[in-house]
């Protein structure tokens, strides 16, 4: 059976380690508190990479090797198996490894075969133990019990079948503990994890929602930067006009009429694109009308 998700919120996965790593740590079991360093490995074999190897940094602990999983491979036990081999291999590591297995969904747990490998009796040669965690089993509250900076994983503790009034609370929630969990430079970081993450389990979200939902900064995020440039790349004058106003009505509810009259009046393709920009960085309507006319007039 062919793969199918979205294989993207690896990434997402990785920029939480920079950021939580001892979080996530505590979260697959780790107790030790010697401190690791995380490093994205890709070893020399065709299609064997490890997605994180978390390598102590002082002290003694288990190497952990872990796999964020998203969509569906029946064999991710048997690649992760073969990534530790090989990892030991090149190495030359013979100590203790900490395999992992983050799951996003129950599906994609119940998918995956048994890393179970059989000699010529018929008997097993080789079983691996891994530490599996299905996200979507665990509540809420057992990811704000191991670290705050969980709640960016929250997303796929919630059914997929939320109504949409009562996701939009819980996302607001998310956003407002996200933002006290960690400092302002931090929790923009984690925010944009959250919105990739929630995007990833909502699929019938657009980015314009996800962005509304989460209160995200459009100017410093990647989810926000997206957006913008979607904004930029559509052709018709209408639809740039419409984003343009889109884009204010995300970050400040209403829009006067006024300010729609003169974004609708512009015919100019390269002065909407920096309508966009200025939407998503304007500190208030007030900044977004003074810089709207000041084009206007030139």
């Amino acid at each position: 059976m062919e793969n199918t998700g979205n294989k993207g919120s690896d990434e997402a996965f990785y920029r939480l380690l920079q950021v939580a790593n001892e979080a996530i740590l505590r979260l697959a079991g780790v107790t030790t508190e010697c401190g690791y360093d995380i490093q994205a490995e890709t070893l020399k074999s065709k299609n064997v990479s490890p997605d994180i190897v978390a390598v102590p940094s002082k002290g003694n602990g288990d190497i952990v090797i872990m796999e964020f999983q998203g969509y569906h491979d029946p064999f991710i036990r048997y690649r992760l198996g073969a990534e530790v081999a090989r990892y030991c291999a090149q190495k030359h590591y013979t100590g203790n490894i900490l395999p992992v297995i983050f799951y996003t969904e129950y599906v994609y747990f119940n998918a995956a075969l048994p890393l179970a490998i059989t000699d010529s009796t018929g008997r097993y040669a080789m079983q691996w133990p891994l530490k599996e965690i299905v996200l979507e089993e665990l509540r809420e509250e057992d990811l704000l019990a191991v670290d705050p900076r969980l709640v960016v994983l929250a997303p796929f503790t919630t059914s997929k079948r939320i109504p949409k009034e009562y996701l939009t609370k819980k996302a607001n929630q998310w956003s407002e503990l996200t933002r006290k969990s960690s400092s302002d430079e931090i929790s923009i970081e984690l925010l944009d994890i959250l919105a990739l993450f929630f995007l990833h389990r909502f699929r019938g979200v657009s980015r314009t929602e996800v962005v509304d939902m989460l209160h995200l900064d459009l100017a410093n995020t990647v989810v926000g930067q997206e957006l913008i440039q979607m904004g930029e790349e559509r052709g018709e004058l209408k639809n740039a006009r419409d984003y343009v106003i889109a884009v204010l009505a995300t970050r400040f509810d209403l829009v006067p009429q006024n300010i729609s009259d003169q974004v609708n009046q512009i015919e100019n393709r390269e002065t909407l694109n920096q309508l966009v920009r200025l939407a998503a960085k304007a500190e208030n309507l007030e900044t977004f009308r003074a810089k709207l006319e000041a084009l206007n007039m030139s």
